[in-house]
């Protein structure tokens, strides 16, 4: 499967270079990001989202919710929705927050979510644009909520919607909250996914926390198990010379810069997780990145769902790095 995602990514990406709006988005992401959203998807719709509405390449930072359960708190949702909420703040052309719910979750799931949203310090002036999303047939329900609306960006949103490709649930990606990225088309559909900074996520706890709803996401999605399930930690850079670093990566090789205290805290967990996969200092964000996508995979077996899957051979776990402009995928050898 490894090889045909690679075979595939760049596939894509020779259609895409032949594409003059496409290689105009590219050379802009070489320069860096500056997102006009934050994104906030469930782990299953995350990859679906971005086709929803039509973005483009740098349209949107990505924060991640559990699906079926409510947004937690920023305190207790570190690495899911405070760290990626907090490094977007520094963006200069934000126009909003976007969050979006499956057709069928309930209005306390919404409620509860958007109340914790507003609990944000950084996110507190920005609009929320929330959404129910039937994905089979790409219809859009706005959510009517007090909790600070734009309407024309909302519409704006409604009008550019289109039905995304199939979900395909067998491949959850762990990926950065980078605009500039997304998870890879599988050629059975879009992926799971699972966007943090660095693609990173913490340790199982077993508290009332973050890593207790991911567990019990990863418990509904391996039992029962209908078929192989894969993970795949991708770490993303400027692996083809054309441009940008992994922007979280870069700032792990010196979090203490950092004023904003929510995101240096981010920042620093990703520095002390990587420290430990590398034998010297990394001389660019690449070596961490790489670093970082050992620990994150060392991590997931901390989850007791994970560690079964995987003593069984019913789950396998992969590394893969992505380039951050062309969004092709290599594996860490050919580096």
């Amino acid at each position: 499967m490894i090889n045909s995602l690679m075979e595939l990514s760049e596939k894509l990406v020779d259609e895409r270079k032949k594409d003059p709006l496409l290689v105009a988005l590219m050379e802009r992401a070489s320069q860096g990001q500056s997102p006009r959203f934050l994104l906030i998807s469930p782990i299953n719709r995350s990859g679906q989202d971005l086709q929803l509405f039509n973005m483009s390449q740098g349209d949107a930072f990505h924060a991640t919710r559990v699906p079926g359960y409510a947004l937690l708190p920023p305190d207790l949702a570190p690495t899911l929705f405070k760290g990626p909420a907090s490094f977007n703040s520094k963006f200069p052309n934000k126009k909003g927050i976007i969050v979006t719910f499956d057709i069928d979750e309930p209005l306390e799931l919404i409620g509860e979510t958007l109340e914790n949203i507003t609990l944000h310090p950084d996110l507190q002036s920005l609009p929320i644009l929330a959404f129910q999303v039937n994905y089979d047939n790409g219809s859009v329900k706005i959510i009517v909520h007090g909790k600070g609306r734009d309407y024309e960006y909302e519409n704006r949103l409604i009008h550019k919607v289109r039905i995304p490709e199939e979900l395909d649930d067998s491949l959850l990606v762990l990926l950065c909250s980078d605009s500039r990225i997304r998870p890879p088309f599988t050629g059975k559909g879009v992926p799971m996914a699972i966007q943090t900074l660095g693609g990173y996520i913490p340790q199982y706890s077993d508290n009332d926390d973050e890593t207790a709803q991911l567990e019990k996401f990863f418990q509904r999605w391996l039992s029962p198990i209908k078929e192989n399930r894969r993970i795949l930690v991708v770490g993303h850079g400027n692996f083809e010379g054309e441009g940008s670093s992994c922007s979280a990566g870069t700032a792990s090789l010196n979090p203490r810069t950092i004023s904003n205290q929510s995101l240096r805290q981010a920042i620093e967990e990703l520095e002390q997780a990587a420290t430990p996969y590398e034998p010297m200092p990394p001389l660019s964000p690449e070596d961490r990145v790489k670093s970082l996508t050992k620990a994150t995979r060392a991590n997931l077996l901390t989850y007791p769902a994970i560690a079964d899957a995987h003593s069984i051979a019913q789950l396998e776990i992969d590394e893969l790095l992505m380039d951050t402009v062309t969004n092709n995928l290599f594996q860490f050898e050919e580096m």
